[in-house]
Protein backbone atom coordinates (compact mmCIF):
# COMPACT_ATOMS: atom_id res chain seq x y z
CA UNK A 1 0.00 0.00 0.00
CA UNK A 2 1.14 3.56 -0.84
CA UNK A 3 -0.50 6.62 0.28
CA UNK A 4 0.63 10.69 -0.17
CA UNK A 5 -0.40 13.82 0.91
CA UNK A 6 0.83 16.68 -0.39
CA UNK A 7 -1.28 20.70 -0.23
CA UNK A 8 -4.81 19.09 -0.51
CA UNK A 9 -3.51 16.34 -3.09
CA UNK A 10 -4.21 12.91 -1.62
CA UNK A 11 -3.20 9.82 -3.36
CA UNK A 12 -3.52 5.77 -2.56
CA UNK A 13 -2.95 2.28 -4.10
CA UNK A 14 -3.12 -1.18 -2.95
CA UNK A 15 -3.41 -4.33 -4.34
CA UNK A 16 -4.53 -2.55 -8.19
CA UNK A 17 -6.72 -0.01 -6.37
CA UNK A 18 -5.89 3.47 -7.03
CA UNK A 19 -7.49 6.85 -5.61
CA UNK A 20 -6.48 10.42 -6.33
CA UNK A 21 -8.80 13.37 -4.53
CA UNK A 22 -7.52 17.02 -5.12
CA UNK A 23 -9.71 20.27 -4.81
CA UNK A 24 -13.12 18.80 -6.00
CA UNK A 25 -11.93 16.11 -8.56
CA UNK A 26 -11.87 12.60 -6.97
CA UNK A 27 -10.35 9.24 -9.44
CA UNK A 28 -10.76 5.86 -8.92
CA UNK A 29 -9.76 2.89 -10.71
CA UNK A 30 -10.01 -0.60 -10.00
CA UNK A 31 -9.16 -3.45 -12.50
CA UNK A 32 -10.96 -2.07 -15.34
CA UNK A 33 -13.62 0.41 -13.52
CA UNK A 34 -12.87 3.77 -13.72
CA UNK A 35 -14.44 6.54 -11.94
CA UNK A 36 -14.23 10.33 -12.11
CA UNK A 37 -16.27 13.02 -10.39
CA UNK A 38 -15.46 16.56 -10.84
CA UNK A 39 -17.83 19.61 -9.70
CA UNK A 40 -21.01 17.84 -10.48
CA UNK A 41 -19.18 15.48 -13.68
CA UNK A 42 -19.44 12.03 -12.74
CA UNK A 43 -17.75 9.79 -15.24
CA UNK A 44 -17.70 5.69 -15.04
CA UNK A 45 -15.59 3.74 -18.30
CA UNK A 46 -16.16 0.11 -17.27
CA UNK A 47 -16.01 -3.50 -19.83
CA UNK A 48 -18.22 -1.17 -22.88
CA UNK A 49 -20.31 0.64 -20.14
CA UNK A 50 -20.12 4.36 -20.05
CA UNK A 51 -22.13 6.72 -18.43
CA UNK A 52 -21.48 10.56 -17.73
CA UNK A 53 -23.82 12.42 -15.69
CA UNK A 54 -23.25 16.76 -15.73
CA UNK A 55 -25.65 18.96 -14.03
CA UNK A 56 -28.50 17.59 -15.47
CA UNK A 57 -27.94 15.51 -18.60
CA UNK A 58 -26.92 11.99 -18.45
CA UNK A 59 -25.39 10.31 -20.98
CA UNK A 60 -25.20 6.38 -21.02
CA UNK A 61 -23.67 3.57 -23.81
CA UNK A 62 -23.43 -0.23 -23.93
CA UNK A 63 -23.16 -2.18 -26.57
CA UNK A 64 -25.10 -0.39 -29.19
CA UNK A 65 -27.41 1.18 -27.10
CA UNK A 66 -27.19 4.74 -26.19
CA UNK A 67 -29.21 6.80 -24.02
CA UNK A 68 -29.53 10.34 -23.34
CA UNK A 69 -31.82 12.26 -20.85
CA UNK A 70 -31.67 16.15 -19.73
CA UNK A 71 -34.36 18.74 -18.75
CA UNK A 72 -37.42 16.14 -19.74
CA UNK A 73 -35.77 15.29 -23.48
CA UNK A 74 -35.27 11.42 -23.62
CA UNK A 75 -33.58 10.56 -26.55
CA UNK A 76 -32.88 6.24 -26.73
CA UNK A 77 -31.11 4.62 -30.20
CA UNK A 78 -30.10 0.95 -30.08
CA UNK A 79 -29.57 -1.30 -33.31
CA UNK A 80 -31.48 0.53 -35.93
CA UNK A 81 -34.16 1.78 -33.08
CA UNK A 82 -34.64 5.60 -32.29
CA UNK A 83 -37.24 7.16 -29.88
CA UNK A 84 -37.31 10.45 -28.63
CA UNK A 85 -39.60 11.83 -25.77
CA UNK A 86 -39.94 15.95 -24.87
CA UNK A 87 -43.12 17.52 -23.20
CA UNK A 88 -45.63 15.31 -24.72
CA UNK A 89 -43.82 15.05 -28.08
CA UNK A 90 -42.99 11.39 -28.24
CA UNK A 91 -41.04 10.05 -31.99
CA UNK A 92 -40.13 6.21 -32.73
CA UNK A 93 -38.05 5.79 -35.94
CA UNK A 94 -37.34 1.68 -36.61
CA UNK A 95 -36.29 0.41 -39.67
CA UNK A 96 -39.34 1.48 -42.26
CA UNK A 97 -42.00 2.31 -39.35
CA UNK A 98 -42.14 5.86 -38.25
CA UNK A 99 -44.76 6.75 -35.27
CA UNK A 100 -45.29 10.52 -33.94
CA UNK A 101 -47.61 11.59 -31.17
CA UNK A 102 -48.33 15.05 -29.78
CA UNK A 103 -51.27 16.54 -27.91
CA UNK A 104 -53.81 14.18 -29.58
CA UNK A 105 -51.83 13.67 -33.00
CA UNK A 106 -51.13 10.69 -34.41
CA UNK A 107 -49.15 9.91 -36.99
CA UNK A 108 -47.91 6.33 -38.44
CA UNK A 109 -45.76 5.73 -41.76
CA UNK A 110 -44.00 2.30 -42.97
CA UNK A 111 -43.84 1.58 -46.57
CA UNK A 112 -46.35 2.62 -48.09
CA UNK A 113 -48.72 3.07 -45.67
CA UNK A 114 -49.40 6.41 -43.88
CA UNK A 115 -51.98 6.64 -40.98
CA UNK A 116 -52.80 10.07 -39.13
CA UNK A 117 -55.84 11.08 -36.38
CA UNK A 118 -56.46 14.16 -34.62
CA UNK A 119 -59.47 15.25 -32.84
CA UNK A 120 -61.66 12.49 -34.43
CA UNK A 121 -59.83 13.22 -38.22
CA UNK A 122 -58.75 9.94 -39.72
CA UNK A 123 -56.86 10.02 -42.79
CA UNK A 124 -55.24 6.66 -44.34
CA UNK A 125 -53.51 6.40 -47.62
CA UNK A 126 -51.87 3.48 -48.32
CA UNK A 127 -50.80 2.65 -52.36
CA UNK A 128 -54.05 3.45 -54.53
CA UNK A 129 -56.25 4.06 -51.40
CA UNK A 130 -56.86 7.26 -49.36
CA UNK A 131 -59.45 7.51 -46.85
CA UNK A 132 -60.81 10.21 -44.61
CA UNK A 133 -63.13 9.70 -41.36
CA UNK A 134 -64.12 13.67 -39.81
CA UNK A 135 -67.36 13.64 -37.85
CA UNK A 136 -69.63 11.74 -39.92
CA UNK A 137 -68.33 13.04 -42.85
CA UNK A 138 -66.64 9.60 -44.86
CA UNK A 139 -65.02 10.21 -47.86
CA UNK A 140 -62.87 6.99 -49.97
CA UNK A 141 -61.14 6.90 -53.32
CA UNK A 142 -59.04 3.71 -54.76
CA UNK A 143 -58.66 3.38 -58.37
CA UNK A 144 -61.13 5.57 -60.03
CA UNK A 145 -63.74 5.13 -57.45
CA UNK A 146 -64.71 7.79 -55.47
CA UNK A 147 -67.02 7.31 -52.39
CA UNK A 148 -68.64 10.06 -50.18
CA UNK A 149 -71.50 10.01 -47.66
CA UNK A 150 -72.21 12.46 -44.87
CA UNK A 151 -75.78 13.18 -42.86
CA UNK A 152 -77.86 10.86 -44.87
CA UNK A 153 -76.06 11.73 -48.40
CA UNK A 154 -74.27 9.31 -50.21
CA UNK A 155 -72.41 10.42 -53.48
CA UNK A 156 -70.48 7.61 -55.57
CA UNK A 157 -68.50 8.62 -58.82
CA UNK A 158 -67.04 5.21 -61.07
CA UNK A 159 -65.34 5.98 -64.62
CA UNK A 160 -68.75 7.29 -66.16
CA UNK A 161 -71.24 6.09 -63.28
CA UNK A 162 -72.23 9.01 -61.12
CA UNK A 163 -74.73 8.05 -57.95
CA UNK A 164 -76.41 10.42 -55.51
CA UNK A 165 -79.14 9.34 -52.80
CA UNK A 166 -80.66 11.96 -50.57
CA UNK A 167 -83.41 11.46 -48.21
CA UNK A 168 -85.44 9.68 -50.58
CA UNK A 169 -83.88 11.59 -53.92
CA UNK A 170 -81.77 9.16 -56.18
CA UNK A 171 -80.09 10.24 -59.23
CA UNK A 172 -78.24 8.85 -61.66
CA UNK A 173 -75.98 9.35 -64.32
CA UNK A 174 -74.01 6.91 -66.75
CA UNK A 175 -73.02 7.78 -70.43
CA UNK A 176 -75.22 10.64 -71.14
CA UNK A 177 -78.60 8.36 -69.74
CA UNK A 178 -79.86 10.29 -66.62
CA UNK A 179 -82.39 8.57 -64.32
CA UNK A 180 -84.16 10.49 -61.36
CA UNK A 181 -86.44 9.21 -58.24
CA UNK A 182 -88.09 11.23 -55.49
Amino acid sequence: MHALTFRGLHVLTFSGLHVLTFRGLHVLTFRGLHVLTFRGLHALPFRGLHVLTIRGPHVLAFGGLHALTFRGLHVLAFRGLHALALRGLHILVFGGLHTLAFRGLHVLTIGGLHALTFKGLHVLAFRGLHALAFRGLHVLAIGGLHALTFRGLHVLAFRGLHALAFRGLHVLTVRGLHVLAF
